[in-house]
């Protein structure tokens, strides 16, 4: 009995304490701001503290830019513009890399926005848009300047004075390099001008030896086109799939005639690596197949060169001269690695075909 009217009475005072605790507790007006803890989950305390009016406007050039950019890399190229039949932009690189991608993959290739399909006949060039970024402005990474994105490229190329220069000696081998108005100093206190033959020997060697190696190039060119035996061919490689679990790309051309042979160039992509598409460096490998049956030996120089009839946008192809001799049981070159970049590359297969010209000089056997 004693037990139970001790917790009674207990029970009696906590229930009263309680109570008047929740009498002491004011009320709250609409009009009152109590902080919350950081503990609260219902609204993060960053965007509680969120102040709208002291947000800055954007200008009317980002707002511009953020329309006029690459849907793909999202940024405002200097290049050439696309857009699909919706009209969702893509740079020009973005978009023959696109066409690489999905052609390695073998699919359709679509536009990452509205999945409508694209290809080189359908997306067309907006001159306005290229016009138009072409007038917003752009800060100079070297001196930090606004200008046009017109003059940004004359601006960087000549006209800055923070540009990296190299010093006027750097033939002799000076390594000084730095910004164009530093140029005038350091060439007071450099030393090459006032070396000796002797001590500039070592680099004025190797700079001959470069010259001479192309002045060979050049010279080899011009004895082979003096020859007797020429043939010129302007060809075209063709997209295929092989016939394995994996298809794999390559390139071919038709069966042509010349030096009185019949011959055929096949090409491939990074040497037929696995998954070429994953990869950002991709190179063009070409390789001379000698069709007709032979009963004596050729001995052939060739190299390639850009067709008249490909890409005008294409750089051209420095000439590598290749030497080889075709027999009965040699009727196939080794692939031969095309010089170009993998922005070349790509652009090569965005197109539908290769355009390209071959040069063979058959050698007269002593």
């Amino acid at each position: 009995m004693a037990e139970a009217t001790i917790s009674n009475d207990v029970q009696q005072n906590l229930s009263s304490n309680t109570v008047s605790n929740v009498n002491e507790i004011p009320l709250l007006t609409t009009t009152d701001h109590v902080p919350l803890d950081s503990g609260d989950i219902n609204e993060p305390p960053t965007k509680k503290c969120k102040n709208i009016s002291t947000d800055k406007p954007r200008l009317l050039e980002e707002r511009i830019g953020s329309i006029l950019s690459c849907c793909i890399c999202l940024d405002l190229s200097t290049l050439a513009m696309f857009q699909c039949v919706n009209g969702h932009l893509m740079c020009a690189s973005c978009f023959n890399h696109l066409l690489a991608d999905c052609k390695l993959k073998d699919e359709q290739t679509t536009c990452p926005n509205c999945r409508c399909e694209i290809s080189k006949t359908n997306c067309t060039r907006n001159l306005a848009v290229e016009k138009t970024i072409s007038e917003l402005p752009i800060q100079c990474h070297h001196c930090f300047q606004i200008f046009l994105r017109s003059e940004i490229k004359l601006h960087q190329s000549e006209n800055c004075p923070d540009r990296p220069t190299n010093c006027d000696y750097s033939l002799l081998g000076c390594t000084w390099n730095g910004s164009f108005h530093k140029l005038a100093s350091h060439l007071i206190v450099c030393e090459y001008p006032t070396k000796t033959g002797l001590q500039l020997i070592n680099t004025i060697r190797v700079q001959k030896n470069s010259c001479d190696e192309e002045k060979k190039c050049l010279e080899t060119v011009v004895d082979l086109l003096s020859l007797n035996q020429i043939g010129v061919s302007d060809l075209i490689l063709k997209p295929f799939r092989t016939d394995d679990f994996v298809a794999k790309l390559y390139f071919e051309t038709s069966r042509f005639t010349a030096l009185q042979y019949q011959w055929q160039v096949r090409a491939r992509i990074n040497d037929n690596t696995p998954h070429p598409h994953t990869t950002v460096t991709r190179s063009l490998s070409y390789q001379l197949v000698l069709k007709s049956k032979i009963s004596q030996t050729i001995d052939l120089k060739f190299f390639i060169l850009k067709g008249p009839h490909g890409d005008p946008s294409t750089v051209q192809i420095q000439p590598i001269i290749y030497h080889f001799e075709f027999n009965q049981n040699n009727t196939e070159t080794e692939y031969l690695k095309l010089p170009i970049s993998s922005q070349e590359c790509n652009r090569i297969l965005s197109s539908s075909s290769i355009s390209f010209r071959l040069l063979m000089v058959q050698l007269d056997r002593p």
